[in-house]
């Protein structure tokens, strides 16, 4: 921030910014890694790209050449914008090939909830589904996974920034083998299905991914069944030392 401020900068929190496959659409990933700079936006005619090196100007330049875009120039941390590339590998993919493989696995059966029989710890789809939420919600600096049963739907919703956003809707017959899946991740009771129950999820246990994270899981019987809310705890980011919180 002071130094932003000292250069005539808006400052630019690239930690919070999800890189996505439009990110790429102007600038060339490999022109924006040598360079250190990233594309966060556009309005109107204007490209907002993050720099970690204000100093170089010529990059602008060229990069007005190659959009035909007028460049506004953002501060952004160099570790921050590093990140984004070194972590553009671990990037989960999205959830389409695992939303088939559910259909093919549930879809072709009659209606009516799953029996507690059918809910097998070891499905593929509903493993790959779970880990994958969570990754995905990690990396979108989500603070809460909402997991909403309704009458002829789940619901998964992301709170980011303190606003609840709708990722995903499956089919409700997903939602008991989901939830199932969840709370023997957590060491919960998968036959309690009445009462409110809470848990611990240590999610490096579940991923291959270089993910240290921690989730605090509550569920409780809603209208068309079972709901959960997990918080995501980073304990990369969310530890502390007193120092750091202004005190001796």
């Amino acid at each position: 921030m002071a130094k932003a401020r000292a250069l005539g900068l808006a400052p630019f929190n690239v930690s919070r910014y999800r890189v996505g496959n439009e990110t790429f659409e102007r600038i060339p990933q490999e022109f924006c890694q040598e360079n250190l700079v990233l594309p966060v936006g556009q309005v109107g005619d204007f490209l907002l790209v993050a720099f970690a090196n204000p100093f170089e100007l010529s990059i602008p330049t060229k990069i007005q050449e190659m959009t035909g875009k007028r460049v506004i120039r953002l501060l952004g941390r160099d570790k921050d914008i590093r990140e984004k590339f070194s972590k553009g590998n671990e990037r989960p993919a999205g959830f389409d090939d695992v939303v088939l493989q559910i259909g093919a696995e549930f879809g072709a059966e009659g209606e009516g909830e799953l029996k507690d029989d059918d809910v097998n710890e070891e499905s593929g789809p509903i493993i790959q589904l779970s880990n994958r939420i969570i990754e995905d919600a990690y990396y979108a600096g989500t603070s809460d996974i909402h997991i909403e049963p309704q009458e002829k739907e789940i619901i998964v919703r992301y709170r980011i920034d303190g606003v609840c956003q709708e990722k995903l809707r499956l089919p409700a017959k997903v939602g008991p083998a989901l939830v199932a899946r969840l709370k023997i991740m957590c060491n919960l009771d998968i036959s309690e299905r009445r009462l409110p129950q809470d848990g611990r999820i240590v999610f490096k246990q579940y991923t291959k991914k270089s993910l240290d994270i921690d989730l605090r899981v509550s569920t409780a019987p809603l209208n068309h069944g079972e709901g959960v809310v997990m918080r995501i705890l980073d304990k990369q980011k969310s530890t502390l030392p007193l120092p750091a919180l202004g005190f001796t």
